[in-house]
């Protein structure tokens, strides 16, 4: 190799172009209101609809599945938010969205319309408390 400080330089500027700088990396977290409107609410209207008429078909059991994981995310996506800084009972009431959510898998898994019901009901009553307490701040 003649110039091994040439191929040195063109190896680096080529790393170099591929990686993104941590300003690019970094991207500003949702707001409560886009965790709502995109994953909380359709998700848990889905599992309220199902909860009143539970799916009949297999498809709209495995939509309802996937409608739970969504909301169980949301849930923990709002304990990361800015909202979420130093205020445990936010972080308390995200979590236990998480765990309703979840609680709702085994009803969908064994298709139980009855436990399905309850569930929905645990995951409305979780809402109803998180939204009496912060909806107005």
């Amino acid at each position: 190799m003649r110039h091994p400080l040439t191929a040195l330089a063109s190896l680096v500027a080529v790393l170099a172009a591929g990686t993104a700088t941590p300003q690019e990396a970094v991207k500003a977290a949702p707001s409560v209101m886009e965790v709502m409107t995109t994953m909380t609410v359709p998700a848990s209207d889905a599992i309220f609809s199902a909860a009143s008429e539970p799916p009949k078909e297999a498809a709209q059991w495995v939509a309802l599945r996937a409608s739970a994981k969504v909301l169980a995310d949301s849930g923990r996506v709002l304990t990361t938010i800015a909202r979420a800084e130093d205020d445990a009972e936010w972080i308390e009431m995200a979590r236990a969205l998480v765990t309703e959510a979840e609680a709702t898998f085994t009803a969908i898994d064994q298709k139980d319309a009855d436990a399905l019901s309850k569930t929905g009901d645990d995951v409305f009553l979780t809402c109803k408390t998180c939204h009496d307490r912060f909806k107005t701040e």
